[in-house]
């Protein structure tokens, strides 16, 4: 009888100092194209959020709990982002930052919200997921506010013919842009005289796209698409007129850009979402830590994704027991990002400012 008593006090014990050990870990998933065409803005969010998350947990973590990362590849399609948000909630994650495409966001919104899990987007812009009261919280402004503010841009530079190129791969983003340009752009006093959506899995899709666009003698082209698109179009359309005005949606704005354009995307217009020339010691920690992990520079996925993991970590610090996240989430004011702050709206949508770049010398410089 003293053995068992002796045994049962021990196991007794064991079971304590089980119960007292490390606590579980917050499970974070990130859902973004890794691979592809599209890839670029993919690549600088995961690493921007895996920046995030070691440096939480060098800091202890949130509320002594660490952050476990899973990361899923969503092939840049709705049915990719389906896929990695169900094997993101079966893994029991917390909460999901990406996508970066409007087209994946289209298949994987419908799966969180389902679940009742929330996703922090760094990018996605359509009108699609504007004004929505569900799950889904976006860092970036709406394409209607991008489309509006280029369309102020032409009719300001002496612009009245426009021609688009839109990406057919992404069409969730690229029709909604395009039609909320156009509707601005004529509102203005403006004409979109072709609006062309070309397939980049054809070849020659970028050559006959640029002959088509030229052939209805447009005063400027705008191309809405990734940058890795954006950059042959331009060498293409430069083959045959060298001096028509180029301008090319945010989407296109990435490290890829300025890598493939070469001489070709000298001048190139386009919207920026944040100042990669800030000094301020914020930013300047965050820019040298990226650039020692990764060997490049950030874009604008890397800033918007880094300042998404910072606000869900706000969210996760304060949510209360009997909280769930999206009301944590919704109970949050604003939270100082890297270079701007971000505050939602009772639908989760919030904005960033705007500013057009030129490229010159393989630099975005502002206007």
């Amino acid at each position: 009888m003293r053995l068992y008593a002796t045994l049962s006090a021990l196991l007794l014990c064991l079971l304590q100092l089980a119960a007292c050990g490390d606590p579980e870990v917050i499970r974070v998933g990130f859902i973004g194209g890794l691979e592809g065409r599209a890839s670029d803005i993919g690549i600088a969010s995961r690493n921007a959020v895996q920046l995030a998350v070691d440096e939480k947990n060098e800091a202890g973590g949130i509320n002594g709990r660490q952050i476990k990362l899973l990361v899923r590849d969503d092939h840049g399609t709705d049915e990719g982002g389906a896929e990695a948000a169900r094997s993101l909630i079966a893994e029991g994650v917390d909460a999901i930052i990406g996508p970066n495409l409007s087209v994946v966001a289209g298949g994987m919104v419908p799966v969180i919200n389902e679940a009742g899990v929330v996703a922090i987007t760094p990018t996605v812009s359509s009108l699609a997921f504007v004004g929505q009261n569900d799950h889904f919280y976006r860092i970036g402004s709406s394409t209607r506010q991008y489309a509006e503010a280029y369309a102020q841009y032409c009719i300001d530079a002496g612009i009245r013919k426009v021609s688009t190129a839109l990406d057919g791969s992404n069409a969730l983003f690229s029709s909604s842009w395009n039609d909320e340009f156009k509707k601005a752009f004529t509102e203005l006093g403006g004409t979109v005289v072709v609006s062309f959506p070309f397939d980049n899995s054809v070849g020659g899709a970028f050559s006959s796209t640029a002959q088509i666009l030229l052939a209805s003698n447009p005063e400027a082209l705008i191309f809405i698409a990734n940058g890795v698109d954006s950059a042959q179009l331009t060498q293409q359309v430069r083959k045959h007129d060298t001096g028509i005005p180029l301008l090319a949606a945010e989407w296109a704005a990435s490290e890829s850009l300025l890598t493939l354009g070469g001489a070709a995307i000298e001048g190139l217009l386009l919207l920026q979402t944040y100042d990669r020339y800030d000094e301020t010691a914020r930013y300047v920690v965050f820019r040298d830590a990226y650039r020692s992990r990764f060997r490049s520079d950030p874009g604008f996925s890397s800033i918007a994704a880094y300042d998404g993991a910072m606000v869900l970590f706000s969210a996760l610090k304060n949510k209360k027991e009997d909280q769930t996240v999206k009301e944590a989430m919704d109970a949050l004011g604003s939270v100082q990002g890297l270079q701007q702050k971000v505050t939602f709206d009772s639908a989760g949508d919030s904005a960033r400012q705007l500013v057009f770049v030129t490229v010159q010398k393989g630099k975005f410089i502002r206007k």
